[in-house]
């Protein structure tokens, strides 16, 4: 099994590398860190680390603006925010980012400790549910189960054959697919006399609306 991946943005060095020693004396993550937003957004690009912890205050990027750059590209990281009692009127920001818990400076470990244990249960009991996606692109998914497609978390309405079409390629994901075979599938008519263009026609719509 991969070791899961841990990510914590936090501008005060000396609090983060005391809050790190402490999660690598009880958990085998691989461990990235972060001195502010931007950083730690580059490092999340970069390695799709599973569990995000953000302090909300943190120069060039804050801690709520990180979190919904990170929604843009996964609902399934599990986020954990780090909170002043100054700041904890902007929590109301955080409801629909889907974090896991937010802890109140100075940091309780116990309390660090039970949101990581939520966080790696709620990733466990995710990975059957992401088995029904394929994922597209960093913001673009389709439901294999509801046979809905995703952009953006959104869901783009497609026409019956569009549907199956993307379907079929989802399929045979890394194989080439012929005319015939799209115009059998999406047509579901042997009898039907094939047409090219009739495809060709389809994948330009569909494109477009990609």
């Amino acid at each position: 099994m991969n070791k899961l991946k841990l990510l914590y943005a936090e501008d005060e060095q000396g609090a983060r590398k005391g809050h790190i020693t402490y999660l690598q004396s009880r958990y085998d993550f691989i461990i990235y860190e972060a001195n502010d937003g931007l950083e730690a957004l580059t490092i999340y690009k970069k390695y799709q680390p599973d569990i995000v912890l953000t302090d909300i205050t943190m120069p060039n990027m804050d801690g709520l603006e990180l979190a919904r750059e990170i929604r843009k590209i996964s609902l399934h990281t599990k986020i954990i925010i780090l909170t002043a009692h100054s700041e904890q009127d902007k929590l109301m920001q955080a409801l629909d980012l889907h974090i896991v818990n937010y802890l109140v400076k100075p940091i309780n470990r116990q309390k660090l400790r039970d949101s990581i244990d939520i966080a790696i249960e709620t990733l466990s009991n995710s990975n059957t549910a992401n088995d029904t996606y394929v994922i597209l692109g960093n913001n673009a998914k389709y439901d294999m189960i509801k046979h809905q497609y995703f952009m953006d978390y959104e869901i783009v309405e497609l026409s019956k054959s569009e549907n199956k079409l993307l379907e079929l390629l989802c399929e045979n994901k890394n194989r080439d697919i012929s005319s015939y075979d799209i115009f059998v599938h999406v047509w579901e008519d042997f009898e039907k006399e094939f047409s090219a263009d009739s495809v060709r026609t389809l994948i330009k719509k569909f494109r477009k609306k990609l």
